[in-house]
């Protein structure tokens, strides 16, 4: 009986998708959404305006996920555009239901990944905004015994401040690996980062295709496209059953290399069948691509 009421209460409720300051985005977030399920999702302006009890909301970012988990009514959400650090963190103060697709990829795969090619064994800089709960045991490495790990929290200050701290990274660190977190990683601090190191003559294993196309070593990520039609599944799901699915990234993920950084430190890659078929990611170019 109870689940016959909570699936009435679905029947009656709506699915909205929101991000703050960003109708335009929204909008079409809105149309890929709508036209990817059987479920009408539109553009949700202000979370303060229409939502009801039972409503399911689609956050895209931070701030967004945030304003939703503030309001008064009993919605149920699902976060877009989180790292999975970043989702963790904001989850423990947020009482209403929620799961997230994350961005990025797990730290345990990029280092798996990372040691098929890189031979350096200069401890490894993981660096985050300050604040964010980030340990080797909370980013699963801790048993890790391929490479020596320190983790770094950058302050959210000014731009000085920042790249003071991540000069300080860089002194004991060869490469740093950078997590998807979007306190730190905004236009001007992503652009300094990439500076810095590459004078510096040190490396980045990023969080993004964006940031290996600016000048990172390599990156693990999955596209818009990839999220967007894994939240279409997960919205089919709870409007039919009132289930919420657990979190989970895209599958699968793709990996995408810097050629001009590779050719420059001689490193020799594994191949395209070999990621597949070992750590399931599919090149840049796409899973069908790689057997061609």
């Amino acid at each position: 009986m109870l689940i016959g009421c909570m699936l009435q209460v679905l029947a009656h409720a709506s699915t909205y998708v929101y991000h703050d300051g960003r109708e335009t985005v929204s909008r079409v977030l809105s149309l890929s959404l709508s036209a990817s399920t059987d479920v009408d999702v539109p553009a949700l302006r202000s979370p303060d305006d229409q939502l009801v009890d039972g409503d399911l909301v689609i956050t895209v970012g931070r701030d967004s996920f945030r304003q939703v988990c503030d309001v008064n009514q009993g919605v149920v959400l699902i976060a877009l555009f989180l790292g999975e650090e970043e989702y963790n963190q904001l989850k423990q103060h947020c009482s209403k239901p929620s799961t997230a697709i994350f961005s990025g990829a797990p730290m345990s795969l990029r280092l798996d990944i990372l040691s098929t090619f890189w031979e350096d064994h200069a401890p490894l800089g993981v660096i985050y905004s300050e604040g964010l709960n980030v340990s080797n045991e909370t980013l699963g490495v801790a048993e890790d015994k391929r490479f020596e790990i320190i983790t770094s929290a950058i302050p959210l200050g000014s731009r000085e401040e920042k790249l003071k701290s991540l000069t300080n990274v860089l002194e004991h660190s060869n490469l740093v690996l950078s997590l998807y977190d979007s306190m730190l990683f905004d236009a001007q601090f992503s652009k300094d980062a990439i500076r810095l190191i590459f004078h510096k003559k040190k490396s980045l294993v990023a969080h993004s295709l964006q940031l290996v196309r600016a000048g990172a070593l390599f990156s693990v990520y999955s596209t818009s496209q990839d999220k967007l039609a894994l939240t279409s599944s997960y919205i089919d799901v709870f409007k039919a059953s009132a289930t919420l699915l657990p979190s989970s990234y895209p599958a699968p993920l793709r990996v995408a290399f810097n050629p001009y950084l590779i050719r420059m430190y001689g490193l020799v890659l594994p191949t395209d069948q070999f990621l597949i078929d070992k750590f399931g990611v599919c090149p840049e170019s796409g899973c069908q691509e790689a057997f061609y």
